[in-house]
């Protein structure tokens, strides 16, 4: 349950990511300043939902969720769980979440910390 719990998770983070980068710039381009205004919560939703994602990610490592493939190229029984942890990001696609987290972080801090430029400058940015 937690491996498609985390999955979906991810699936719907693209989703938002894919309005919150076209919404605001169509809102833009036709006139429809409604539209710009997913951009801020958009942005939170995404990182909320990348961050429900690599708890999932971590959770089948701690407990040696096999059924993962992920986990089960990655991981074993014999690791400490600091390597096991260590592992969530060890291969390729576990440092791509932690990336795409990590560039969360930084959009969610924009919308936070943006709040003295104009508007429309700020959803363009995210």
């Amino acid at each position: 349950m937690i491996p498609e719990l985390g999955h979906y998770a991810a699936c719907l983070a693209l989703s938002v990511a894919i309005l919150q980068a076209s919404l605001p710039l169509l809102g833009r381009a036709v006139g429809r300043p409604d539209w710009q205004l997913i951009a801020r919560p958009a942005a939170y939703a995404q990182c909320l939902l990348l961050i429900v994602a690599f708890i999932a990610l971590s959770y089948c490592f701690v407990v040696n969720d096999f059924s993962v493939a992920y986990v089960a190229t990655n991981s074993n029984t014999d690791l400490p769980l600091a390597y096991r942890l260590a592992a969530v990001w060890g291969a390729h696609e576990g440092s791509l979440l932690l990336w795409v987290l990590m560039l969360a972080f930084w959009t969610v801090a924009v919308a936070i910390f943006s709040k003295q430029l104009p508007d429309d400058l700020v959803y363009l940015i995210l």
